[in-house]
């Protein structure tokens, strides 16, 4: 035994082992490569000599073809020019405008401005042109109307660029909510459209809710089952509002119509809406009348009515002690 303690390197009379044996195998030696002979290293250098010269001689090249990228095309700086081309069309496709509303484009280089013109032109006449064909008749003609509501309020009623992007709409009054009696005695007529309005008796002022119909021939001031006023487009005089943002609007009647009451002063949320839809089914565009502080309208033969428009903290509409119906609205703020 002691033999063997002795090949293992053990002593059992000393150290703390006790007579265990503290034989550790060796571990293994490193892998080494195989060392390169000379003329593999000889083709390795000039490997790495070839590949620098390489992209010394591109650098160059490329250095002065930037020099020269403002000279027509040439072999100096053939490879840049159509480096850079390549390169602006690839960021190109990921900046491309989605809709006709989008100005934005890629600044092109100094050498592809014409380039990036033409087809910044291409690329917007393709976007109107999808955007053309998308649109549907009835979109396409309630933004016709938008184009009369320019020629008649831009620049002259207060409240019409804020109302620029609220689209217009058919009707603001479903069929279902017009009473049954109403649609019988209109049969022979189709509404074109409907908006709730707020009549001002001609006498007296009082505020009544009312339904503000109009068809081919004629406008209606409505009350639950009852045609309040009928005015034949014939026997329209014209329609005028204030310079202001107020909702009012009156509708002037000939006084020789005999069949007529008055005129008719409304009060609409929809205005510009309103007054595009009564000219264009009136087909007389110069009826409209945008007044500055103030309006005379007909109450009855040899007697008329006032109504005054101004400024003022909050909306207000109530008749003065003078008697005119006095229509206080806040005034729009320049941004």
């Amino acid at each position: 035994m002691g033999e063997i303690e002795h090949i293992f390197g053990a002593d059992p009379t000393c150290g703390p082992c006790n007579g265990r044996p503290t034989w550790r195998p060796k571990q293994p030696a490193p892998f080494r490569p195989p060392l390169q002979t000379g003329g593999e290293r000889a083709r390795g250098s000039v490997k790495k000599w070839a590949r620098t010269l390489t992209e010394t001689t591109y650098r160059f090249r490329f250095i002065k073809g930037f020099i020269n990228r403002n000279k027509p095309l040439c072999p100096d700086n053939e490879e840049f020019i159509v480096f850079v081309r390549k390169n602006y069309i690839l960021n190109l496709r990921y900046h491309v405008p989605k809709n006709v509303l989008d100005k934005s484009w890629l600044r092109p280089p100094g050498i592809l401005e014409n380039a990036s013109d033409l087809l910044r032109k291409m690329c917007t006449r393709n976007l109107v042109r999808k955007y053309c064909r998308g649109i549907t008749a009835e979109r396409k003609a309630l933004m016709q109307q938008k184009v009369v509501t320019s020629e008649l309020f831009r620049g002259k009623k207060e409240g019409y660029a804020e109302a620029l992007n609220q689209p217009f709409a058919n009707s603001r009054i479903d069929e279902g909510d017009i009473n049954p009696k109403v649609l019988q005695l209109i049969s022979s007529e189709k509404i074109q459209y409907g908006v709730p309005v707020i009549k001002y008796d001609r006498k007296g002022f009082r505020a009544r809710e009312r339904q503000f119909l109009l068809t081919q021939k004629a406008a209606y001031v409505v009350e639950l089952a009852k045609i309040k006023q009928k005015i034949a487009y014939s026997a329209l005089k014209g329609v005028s509002t204030s310079s202001l943002s107020d909702g009012i609007l009156v509708i002037h009647v000939s006084p020789e119509d005999s069949k007529q009451k008055g005129d008719a002063v409304l009060q609409c949320e929809h205005i510009f809406e309103a007054i595009t839809k009564l000219v264009m089914l009136v087909k007389r565009g110069n009826i409209v009348n945008v007044v500055q502080g103030s309006l005379r309208f007909y109450i009855s033969p040899g007697k008329e009515g006032t109504i005054v428009f101004d400024t003022g903290p909050e909306e207000q509409i109530y008749k003065d002690k003078n008697g005119q119906l006095t229509v206080v609205s806040v005034r729009a703020t320049s941004s």
